[in-house]
């Protein structure tokens, strides 16, 4: 079954359509729905250094770094802002395990302050030692744990309980301030890192008691750290990096390679959820993701509006996954903007339809629901979680009807990855057909809903006939068709037969023929009119479809009839009259013959035209200038076929001669000879002939009589006529023997090619020669 795209009624378009069993529709795999710009709330801040989520007291936490002397706090939808003033560039935010105390770094007062969160108010300030900078707080293993330190030189140190600051709790050295990460829930696992160079060097402690137990340490392939985070089970690091996106998971007990993210990690920000989610980017910082830690795909993609990106350490989640946050600032690092997620772990599902393609009124069709997300199915799942309804509507259900019962299919990739329901009916015989589907979600998956219509209209079935080239007169003959359909066809209409040929050029109905449930069907005829049998076969199309037509010609024999076309000559001179007689023998019902006359290098002409006489024929005259050709055509009838036949006519030129000076006259027998002496020097032999070619030529040749017969003894062959179309042989006398008989003769030559004449001899001059002269 063929299916096609089509457009909902309600959204806005369809990006492909699902195929299972169906053709010509394009397939459509995970990740084609596109970013979703969300709404952003302009902070009252210059700058922006960190962000921390209290869920519990309605609060965010957001500092701004060196330029700032308060840290800014608004509620879970960024509003309502408010300042704990007193903290001078604060940077690194961190809460106590119990959430009732928000830690700040103060770098540039080479301090740490704790502030309650219940009064926000600051409940107390730790001094770090003049020139430690201290930054990044994080708490692990019941510890407050902080980076310090300047470029070139760095630790990592400790707060406990009392209130107690220890410096170098790592054995180890570092180029720099580390930046600390630890699991989204208390747990004892750190994660320490700095950028050195072309890659960052990492290390993972156990922090238990106050102290800290390396697990593993080694320099990774990031060279610009910004920023990284501890999953959720402390197991991974995820590393991001603009220069080297990767989705490499790094093993916190080794930081060996122990599988991939589900997407990779190449913005300035990541941050881990409690339940594992991700959030960072494999974009260009414009934008940031929501997605799990394996499989493939992500939730949702959130755009910023253009030049904001995402900040390093601009990521952050709620306890209970509810709300996801994002800080974006311009390229200077002002202007911080905040994002709030909400359902950041959910799916948006883009539901996609296909239907059979070219559908009638009547016709079976088949109508498929598909979906379309960024996330794809889990392990083991082999269709997309939640219920479909599918409801039909057209003339008979304007309000519609709900489907029972849609046929399932499972996802199979790569022609589908959800799975698809399909339904199954007729097509109404007029008005429209449509289909809403109600997807109610689940999982992690968003609800949908789509109407879209299918397209119902008469289309024209495609028709085929088959028949014989040639047949003959009064023989039978079957054209057959077939009538073709794209899928199982509605049996309505009929086969009409419309029969052109000579007798009948406007056509005449030879009846309807029935139709077989396959579209087959058969014409037969037995043709009495010879030529062109032309069926003209019209399906009317009934009550489902267009009418479509076909024709087939047949050439039906006729008798080839008696003809021809005489001249009253062969040849003539220029001028001559010639009578042209084309005879016609037996016919059917046509007595017409047309006369032609071509005269070479020119158009053919009709001469005349009519019924020939009782004896056949059909006289005319012409008056011939060059060589002609006469045809004579018969243009057929019911049984005698075309014919036309043709005779030549040449024209023969006029070729004058004369012996230039001769003194005497002689006979010799019953023939005269023209006298020379040799005393004349030359004997001169002109010719000239009417009409001729520029292009022709002349031939002179002389004889001796001898031995009882004429022997050529010389010849000058084929030169040129003069323009006045004369032509003059001399040959001096002395090369003539003595009172031999002599004879001379011309011949013309019209051109090879394009000749309008026919060749022509003079008559022979005879002649003899004396010694000396006439005395």
């Amino acid at each position: 079954m063929k299916s096609a795209r089509f457009s909902p009624s309600i959204a806005a378009s369809v990006v492909g359509a699902l195929l299972l069993g169906m053709t010509a529709a394009a397939v459509v795999g995970p990740g084609a729905v596109d970013s979703y710009a969300a709404s952003g709330t302009a902070l009252p801040i210059a700058h922006f250094a960190h962000l921390v989520v209290d869920a519990p007291h309605g609060h965010l936490y957001i500092s701004g770094g060196a330029g700032t002397n308060g840290i800014l706090v608004t509620d879970l939808d960024g509003g309502n802002a408010t300042t704990i003033s007193g903290e001078q560039g604060a940077t690194g935010l961190a809460l106590s395990a119990d959430g009732t105390t928000l830690y700040a770094a103060l770098p540039y007062e080479d301090a740490i302050a704790a502030i309650s969160t219940a009064d926000l108010t600051e409940s107390a300030r730790y001094g770090t030692g003049a020139g430690t900078h201290p930054d990044s707080p994080a708490v692990a293993g019941g510890t407050l744990w902080f980076g310090y330190g300047t470029a070139g030189a760095g630790g990592i140190g400790s707060v406990d309980g009392a209130g107690t600051v220890t410096l170098r709790q790592d054995s180890g050295s570092w180029a720099g301030p580390p930046t600390l990460a630890t699991t989204p829930t208390p747990s004892g696992v750190l994660a320490a890192a700095t950028q050195t160079g072309d890659t960052s060097a990492f290390v993972t402690y156990q922090a238990q008691g106050g102290a800290l137990t390396r697990q593993a340490a080694k320099a990774l392939p990031v060279p610009d750290l910004s920023d990284f985070a501890v999953t959720a089970d402390g197991q991974h690091l995820a590393v991001s990096s603009w220069a080297n996106p990767s989705d490499v998971r790094y093993r916190t007990s080794d930081l060996s390679v122990d599988g991939r993210f589900a997407m990779p990690v190449a913005a300035k920000a990541v941050a881990v959820a409690p339940d594992g989610t991700l959030a960072g980017c494999a974009c260009n910082g414009y934008e940031f993701e929501a997605f799990p830690e394996t499989g493939e795909g992500f939730y949702r993609e959130y755009g910023f509006d253009y030049p904001l990106r995402l900040a390093a350490h601009g990521l952050a989640w709620a306890p209970d996954e509810s709300r996801l946050y994002g800080v974006a600032v311009d390229a200077s690092g002002g202007t911080p903007t905040l994002t709030v997620v909400r359902t950041p772990e959910t799916a948006p599902v883009r539901l996609l339809g296909s239907a059979t393609d070219q559908l009638a009124p009547g016709e079976t069709y088949a109508f498929r629901a598909g979906f379309d997300a960024p996330l794809s199915l889990g392990a083991g799942e082999s269709m997309i979680p939640g219920t479909v309804r599918i409801t039909r509507y057209d003339d008979t259900d304007p309000d519609g009807v709900l489907v029972p019962d849609p046929t399932g299919t499972p996802a199979r990739p790569p022609v589908d990855f959800f799975g698809s329901y399909q339904v199954a009916g007729t097509a109404p015989l007029t008005g429209p057909l449509s289909f809403r589907v109600d997807y109610s979600g689940g999982g992690h998956y968003g609800p949908a809903v789509r109407t879209f219509d299918v397209p119902v209209a008469k289309y024209a079935p495609t028709i085929a006939l088959t028949g014989p080239d040639t047949g003959g007169r009064a023989a039978p003959l079957t054209v057959t068709g077939r009538l073709g359909w794209p899928h199982a066809h509605v049996p309505t209409g009929a086969v009409h037969v419309v029969k052109t040929d000579l007798a009948h050029p406007s056509g005449y109905s030879v009846g309807t023929v029935p139709v077989a449930a396959d579209g087959t069907f058969a014409v037969h005829d037995t043709p009495q009119t010879g030529g062109a049998n032309t069926y003209s076969v019209t399906y009317d199309g009934g009550t489902s479809y267009l009418p479509v037509t076909a024709s087939q010609t047949v050439q039906v024999s006729r008798a080839t009839p008696g003809l021809s076309v005489t001249t009253d000559a062969k040849s003539y001179r220029s001028g001559a009259t010639v009578k042209i007689t084309a005879h016609l023998g037996t016919t059917y019902n046509s007595r017409l013959v047309t006369l032609y006359a071509q005269p070479a290098g020119k158009s053919r002409t009709v001469l005349k035209s009519g019924k020939v006489d009782a004896h056949g024929n059909l006289v005319a005259s012409y008056k011939i200038t060059r060589n002609t050709v006469f045809s004579a055509a018969f243009a057929g009838d019911y049984r005698y076929a075309p014919r036309t036949v043709t005779t030549g006519a040449t024209l023969t030129p006029t070729v004058r001669t004369q012996l230039q000076y001769p003194l005497r006259t002689t006979r010799i027998g019953s023939t005269t000879y023209q006298v020379f002496y040799k005393s004349e020097v030359n004997l001169g032999f002109n010719l000239q002939v009417t009409p001729r070619q520029a292009a022709g030529c002349t031939s002179v040749y002389v004889e001796r009589y001898s031995s009882g017969a004429w022997h050529q003894v010389t010849s000058q062959k084929c030169v040129p006529l003069y323009s006045d179309g004369w032509y003059g042989y001399v040959r001096a006398l002395k090369l003539f023997t003595s009172n031999d008989r002599y004879r001379v003769r011309g011949l013309y030559t019209p051109p090879a090619k394009g000749a309008q004449t026919g060749s022509a001899r003079s008559g022979w001059i005879y002649f003899t020669v004396r010694p000396g002269s006439l005395e």
